[in-house]
């Protein structure tokens, strides 16, 4: 069984996520409740899954509980969100055991369910979102209106209460200064674009999300579907930029590449920003078919690597110069095998 399985448009798609926002409407929304409030909407959802007998499917993470390094990797992994670890005191996660199902407790809503999957797969995403929503609101009153829909906290998130995102890889895009036009094109269609790990972030690695701006007014299918439309498009643009690069001087396209690699193989320290924008071109080159590594192997590689999942890894919270020393030990060995077991490091022909 392949480890690493091609997953739809993972070239430039690394990932998509629907998520749904989901209140109580039998107690106050966030920024109202008490402490009894947090702990009644923690054990609903419990309850909810035990009484589908998909308990064991699911693992409880209190916020409060964890360690700052713990609730950082969650981050990292996309699993919750900066604004859930703010609300440490009340907040809670409950995670599926492979990581395809996040329902975030105490966040800016009372629930907030997230289906996550590798490459362009919304409509998969989607239901199981759908599939967690059904189970979790079965047993328990929704706040809900037959003219605004969902109620929520926020009210950009009224109406389906949907967001649909995809975290897009755009080095030919960005390198060619086409990302103005890009986010002005998403803007009129009623999507926006924000950085690695949502609003208020950088796009480190020449990595974007792209979500709807609001969830009233439009059905499920018809956000996800124009998602799956606009990230298609934009993967064309994107692979077109590429195309361009390596008839412009497929020479120095290939130098760039292999010499970002040369340096993750070699170097002794490096920060995080600096390995962002290396590993975005180590991830092109195998999108285009000049490393032959699996690009799912590279996206792991990536998370692993980030400050939160490196000081578990050593067990100590890590920062500065110690940061980087093991992220350069551990990029070198890691990068070196997985070149290693590829057929071959360099293919002359690419796409």
């Amino acid at each position: 069984m392949n480890k690493y399985p091609m997953a739809p448009e993972s070239d430039v798609v690394v990932s998509c996520r629907v998520r749904l926002a989901r209140n109580y409407a039998d107690i106050p929304f966030y920024t109202k409740m008490s402490e009894e409030n947090a702990k009644e909407t923690i054990s609903r959802a419990l309850k909810s899954l035990q009484s589908a007998n998909i308990n064991g499917m699911y693992r409880l993470f209190p916020m409060s509980e964890l360690s700052d390094t713990e609730r950082r990797m969650l981050v990292e992994k996309h699993l919750i969100s900066l604004d859930l670890i703010s609300n440490k005191e009340k907040a809670a996660a409950l995670i599926s055991t492979g990581e395809t199902v996040s329902i975030m407790i105490n966040e800016e809503d009372h629930i907030r369910i997230q289906g996550l999957l590798p490459g362009l797969q919304l409509e998969k995403a989607a239901q199981l979102a759908f599939h967690a929503d059904d189970i979790l609101s079965k047993n328990a009153p929704i706040a809900f209106d037959s003219k605004w829909g969902y109620l929520t906290a926020c009210p950009t998130n009224a109406g389906t209460g949907l967001r649909a995102s995809a975290l897009v890889h755009l080095p030919a895009i960005t390198v060619t200064k086409q990302m103005g036009a890009v986010i002005q094109a998403f803007g009129k269609i009623g999507f926006t674009v924000r950085g690695l790990y949502g609003e208020g972030t950088e796009a480190e690695g020449s990595l974007y999300q792209l979500s709807n701006q609001t969830a009233m007014g439009r059905s499920e299918e018809d956000v996800i579907r124009s998602l799956i439309d606009a990230c298609q498009q934009v993967a064309e643009q994107e692979r077109a930029a590429r195309k361009s690069l390596i008839e412009r001087d497929q020479d120095a396209f290939i130098d760039k590449m292999m010499r970002s690699v040369g340096i993750l193989l070699n170097a002794r320290l490096l920060d995080e920003k600096e390995f962002m924008r290396l590993m975005s071109d180590v991830r092109l080159a195998a999108g285009v078919g000049v490393i032959n590594a699996p690009i799912a192997a590279i996206d792991e590689l990536i998370q692993r690597m980030q400050p939160a999942s490196l000081s578990s890894l050593a067990e100590a919270s890590l920062t500065g110069r110690d940061l980087m020393l093991l992220r350069a030990s551990e990029v070198r060995s890691s990068l070196s095998s997985l070149i290693k077991d590829s057929d071959t490091l360099f293919s002359e022909e690419i796409k």
